[in-house]
């Protein structure tokens, strides 16, 4: 069970170091979103729309968003996989891991997951 317990805690910690190489080397410029199409009011009475142009939003905002809700992320992962070891740590040498362990265990992969995904949108 020893070993065991510790090859989960090797997986757990080789994500967080995974995760943070990731964020320290994201220095690539990202794809833009597609320019929002508007669609031609029905409302006026010749079937005409009028041509708004729509605001874009500037590249370098969406990225310094990105970036922060990216680094908010990896603290909060950071913090839940603290609290994953200190309670493996406190779980005693049985042969069944606690619930609350692997909630905690599956709370880190759903954050990394979301991590991953934030940063391939890039």
């Amino acid at each position: 069970m020893d070993t065991r317990r510790r090859s989960f805690l090797a997986v757990i910690v080789l994500t967080l170091v995974g995760t943070m190489a990731l964020f320290a080397g994201q220095q690539r410029p990202s794809r833009l979103p597609p320019p929002i199409t508007q669609i031609p009011d029905a409302s006026t009475p010749d079937g005409s729309s009028e041509n708004v142009p729509t605001p874009r939003r500037d590249p370098r905002e969406l990225l310094k968003e990105n970036q922060k809700n990216l680094r908010r992320d990896a603290d909060h992962l950071l913090q839940l996989a603290q609290e994953l070891k200190d309670e493996a740590d406190k779980t005693p040498q049985t042969d069944v891991l606690s619930l609350s362990l692997v909630h905690k265990a599956e709370e880190v992969e759903k954050l990394a997951k979301q991590i991953k995904s934030l940063a391939r949108a890039d």
